[in-house]
C-alpha cells in the first residue's frame, strides 16, 4: 500500500465530494487502498465513517478509494485504530505481493503482523481466485495487480537488457501510468535506481518513508 502525503488542507468544503480533484492532484488517481488507477470513478472515501463520528467535511479524513474498496470497507471501522493507513503510516512495509497475491509481512513484529491482516481484512485486499476469500465476478482488483505484475517483470527484463537513463524514465512512466506502486517496487528491489525513479514518479509519494536509496524506513510519528 502506497504511503502517501496529502499535504495540508487547500480550503474547506462544504461538499466532501468536491474535494476529489484537490485531493487527486496531492495524491495521484489511484485507490488508496488496492493501489489501482482509476480515473472516472473515484471516491472521496472517509477514513473513519460518518455513521462512527467520522468528520464529514475534514480533509483529515479524507482518502481516495475505488468502488471495491469503499463499499467493501464501508463503516466497518470505528475509528482509525488498529489499522494501517497511508497517510499516517509506511504503508509500504506493512504487506508483501506476489503477483495479485497480498499478505501482511511476516518480518512484522506479531502486534503489526495483526493490525496489517485487520488492514487487508476491512478492503478484501486478499480476495483472488483460489484463494480463501474469492472476488465477485464485478471485483476486477486482482486482475488490475496482476496485469502490473506481468507488465513489471517485463520491464525488468527490459532494464537487464538496457539499464540505461532513458530506460529508467521510461519505467517511471509506464509505472505510473499501470498503478500498483508497491508491485513495481517489489519487482525491482534490487535496483535502487530504479527504485528511486518510481518513487519520484508517483504523485503523492510521503518521500519521508524512504532512504535515499529508495529502501522503506519507519514514517515519522507513524505506527509503521
Amino acid at each position: 500500500m502506497r504511503p502517501v502525503d496529502k499535504g495540508d488542507a487547500p480550503k474547506q468544503y462544504s461538499d466532501y465530494k468536491k474535494a476529489r480533484n484537490d485531493l487527486a492532484g496531492r495524491i495521484g488517481w489511484y485507490c488508496s487502498y488496492c493501489e489501482m488507477p482509476v480515473k472516472n470513478m473515484i471516491e472521496v472515501e472517509h477514513v473513519v465513517p460518518i455513521k462512527n463520528g467520522g468528520a464529514e467535511l475534514d480533509w483529515e479524513n479524507f482518502l481516495l478509494s475505488c468502488k471495491y474498496c469503499n463499499t467493501l470497507k464501508s463503516d466497518r471501522n470505528t475509528s482509525r485504530n488498529g489499522y494501517f493507513w497511508s497517510d499516517k503510516d509506511n504503508t509500504f512495509l506493512a504487506f508483501t505481493y506476489q503477483s495479485a497475491i497480498i499478505k501482511a509481512n511476516g518480518q512484522l513484529n506479531s502486534s503489526q503482523v495483526r493490525i496489517a491482516q485487520s488492514t487487508i481484512d476491512l478492503m478484501g485486499l486478499d480476495r483472488y481466485p483460489g484463494g480463501s476469500n474469492k472476488p465477485t465476478n464485478a471485483d476486477t482488483r486482482w486482475i488490475s495487480r496482476h496485469e502490473s505484475w506481468s507488465v513489471a517483470n517485463t520491464s525488468l527484463a527490459d532494464w537487464n537488457s538496457s539499464p540505461s537513463e532513458s530506460m529508467r524514465r521510461q519505467i517511471g512512466r509506464t509505472a505510473s501510468g499501470t498503478g500498483h506502486f508497491s508491485i513495481w517496487m517489489e519487482v525491482f528491489k534490487n535496483e535502487p535506481e530504479v527504485r528511486k525513479e518510481l518513487i519520484s514518479s508517483f504523485t503523492g509519494i510521503c518521500r519521508n518513508c524512504f532512504n535515499a536509496e529508495g529502501n522503506p524506513i519507519p514514517r515519522p510519528n507513524g505506527d509503521l
